[in-house]
């Protein structure tokens, strides 16, 4: 079979794309519009990395049991449903903005339902990709997926999400609320040959979890990968909770220009989009994976001791470019490591300590901008990260040759 035929991805997977590219157009509207809807209603560190830490909260208290479910139950469904009722809050945000009914606690509370209907939707996205496409396409499947997610969401919808929220403060909301929808109806006529069938598992639902646990904990490379990432993403929050007040109080940005900076730092992520697959190829995974978090340690520094615009968008390039490269390396490895009836759970203590971790760099975030000033949010990711590097890669570097080269490395037997 020739290499252009094995990338040859079919009309599902373009139905999920679609989806995906809608789906986020909408969400990069909101990404902008949101924290600048929290800086109109509170001035408070505090209450604005709140809105972030209820968004992100589900990551903590749900990824766990989501998994479980996820393996129990028809993914494609669950992302149908996710998508229709994140379609509802946000419509009711639009409307409570426009009506000037929405308090700070009231948007963290919707803003929470809203993140716990991603969660089920982001995971399973991850889950049903490996049933729609090749295993040889994988990663080309997941560039393609996570180019048309940053040009829709940052290109498009960040600019665009900051210049209606200044004519008319709900509409991006509610363009959101619409798009969600439509994201829905595109997801539901999907249809896969080879959809995996929802386990009838006998066990409990607490076996069923250990059983993700003990999985993932077992696999030396995976475990080490999430701690990983745990740690980056913790840390990334530090700053990008209180972002919008920095980028207003520290870079003198209006609601434009806010979109605009953060529509120029989503060029990395296109070109780690494009490149993620090349550079997997190209330099092996294990230095592409260890180069990314170099980059994310000494990209957090530099604006924290140059706190201008152009010190910022450097910086947040060449961070994304080093984030979406770790995105398609280490997605796709675990999309083929992972034994598909157990794929739901072990992803999801995966994404526990991975992604759950964000909630909690949330909180810390708004309690240092309190404390010590929005700069000392850049200064203490950038000092963790490093000292996080130092401390793991031995012992990632150890698990790695525990293996041979990630991408062909077969997964460890299913559990019966």
């Amino acid at each position: 079979m020739s290499e252009k035929h094995s990338h040859r991805l079919p009309g599902s997977y373009w139905r999920l794309f679609s989806s995906s590219t809608i789906s986020n157009l909408g969400d990069g509207m909101v990404v902008v519009a949101g924290p600048l809807l929290a800086l109109s209603l509170t001035d408070d560190t505090r209450l604005i990395a709140a809105v972030s830490f209820a968004a992100l909260l589900p990551w903590l208290v749900l990824s766990l049991p989501a998994g479980v479910y996820l393996d129990r139950h028809d993914r494609q469904k669950i992302m149908y449903r996710a998508n229709l009722v994140r379609g509802v809050v946000f419509g009711l945000i639009a409307i409570g903005a426009a009506r000037d009914w929405l308090n700070i606690y009231s948007l963290i509370a919707a803003v929470a339902i809203a993140g716990v209907c991603e969660l089920f939707f982001d995971m399973s996205s991850q889950a049903i990709l490996p049933a729609i496409v090749d295993e040889e396409s994988l990663e080309v499947a997941n560039s393609r997926l996570y180019i048309a997610e940053i040009i829709s969401n940052g290109f498009i919808g960040l600019p665009f999400g900051a210049w209606i929220f200044v004519i008319a403060i709900g509409a991006p909301f509610g363009v959101n609320a619409v798009a969600l929808i439509v994201a829905a109806l595109l997801i539901r006529s999907i249809r896969i040959k080879n959809k995996p069938q929802a386990a009838a598992s006998s066990n409990s639902f607490l076996t069923d979890l250990k059983q993700g646990l003990d999985w993932l904990w077992g696999h030396d490379l995976l475990r080490t990968l999430a701690i990983m990432l745990g740690v980056a993403n913790m840390c990334g929050m530090f700053a990008q909770a209180v972002f919008v007040k920095f980028a207003r109080d520290e870079l003198g940005l209006g609601a434009r220009g806010f979109g605009i900076l953060l529509a120029t730092i989503s060029i990395g992520s296109i070109l780690g989009g494009l490149i993620g697959e090349a550079v997997s190829k190209k330099l092996d995974a294990t230095t592409a994976i260890i180069l990314a978090y170099v980059i994310f340690g000494l990209s957090d520094v530099i604006p924290g001791l140059f706190p201008q615009i152009w010190a910022v968008a450097v910086s947040g390039i060449v961070m994304a470019i080093a984030g979406t490269t770790w995105n398609v390396i280490t997605v796709s490895m675990r999309q083929r490591l992972i034994p598909t009836e157990l794929f739901g759970r072990v992803n999801s203590v995966y994404r526990f300590i991975g992604t759950g971790s964000t909630a909690v760099g949330a909180l810390i975030g708004g309690q240092i901008a309190f404390t010590f000033g929005l700069r000392a949010t850049y200064l203490a990711s950038g000092l963790v990260l490093l000292i996080a590097l130092i401390a793991l890669s031995p012992v990632f570097l150890r698990a790695t040759k525990t293996y041979i080269a990630p991408e062909r490395t077969p997964a460890p037997p299913s559990i019966t």
